[in-house]
């Protein structure tokens, strides 16, 4: 079996039981105003576990080629249902399941786990190479990844001056996704909204991680594409914490 082929794990976790692999989903990952469907199907299904077709309490993993997990969701509870045959080429099945919790309504989160799962590394920039609709989903699984692999809310990194490109910076949304990855490297994570930046710096001013200077540049055009609000608060919470910021113009 080639593994980066199947990203998806879902696990009983009061058994610790593998109740299948999959190669893609269908279904869990939505839009915000999308009705959450009533069966998820996992396509391509691997190691389908036939003993058990209920749990009250599943948990849905990304893994990578070595079957590390990478970022996970609590389902609650499953119910395995149809199931479809075999490919004429060896193909393996699709196999629906009744999800009784929430769906993920980051849309193109799959998409981008899929990436992350194939075991190459995260590369500086990467995320800006996604269109502006892909950032919020990039920036919930840069956060979903990042704590559920045990890491914790503050920096990691030790470079004195670490730079945003404020040209990329057309979303709120990449403003974290830029300030994540100058303050804790690719796919680094550094807050997803003024208070959780709030937090991150308090906790790594309290804990006595590497400060650093900000070189925020083309800082016009993200202020005019961010809004003067949201600018002047970003630029206070910095200021709160002792974070010098040189804002270029060019």
């Amino acid at each position: 079996m080639v593994f980066a082929v199947v990203p998806y794990r879902l696990v009983d976790t009061d058994s610790q039981e593998i109740l299948l692999l999959a190669e893609d989903l269908r279904g869990f990952f939505i839009g915000a105003d999308e009705e959450p469907p009533q069966t998820v199907v996992f396509v391509g299904a691997h190691h389908v576990q036939k003993g058990k077709r209920k749990t009250e309490s599943a948990r849905l993993e990304i893994v990578d080629r070595e079957m590390g997990e990478i970022g996970a969701y609590y389902i609650g509870k499953v119910a395995r249902g149809a199931q479809g045959p075999r490919g004429v080429d060896g193909g393996y099945p699709d196999v629906e399941y009744s999800f009784y919790g929430n769906a993920c309504e980051y849309p193109k989160a799959g998409e981008i786990w899929r990436k992350w799962s194939d075991g190459k590394p995260i590369s500086i920039g990467e995320w800006a190479e996604y269109p502006s609709e892909y950032h919020a989903s990039w920036l919930h699984v840069v956060q979903t990844a990042w704590f559920s692999c045990g890491l914790r809310a503050t920096r990691y990194q030790a470079a004195e001056m670490v730079c945003i490109e404020g040209l990329e910076l057309v979303t709120e949304d990449a403003f974290y996704c830029a300030v994540g990855e100058a303050v804790n490297g690719p796919g680094g994570y550094f807050g997803s909204n003024l208070d959780a930046l709030y937090d991150c710096l308090r906790t790594m001013k309290r804990e006595g991680a590497h400060p650093f200077r900000l070189n925020w540049d083309n800082f016009p055009f993200s202020r005019e594409a961010l809004g003067d609000e949201f600018t002047r608060s970003v630029l206070s919470i910095f200021q709160e914490f002792g974070v010098q910021v040189e804002l270029v113009v060019d």
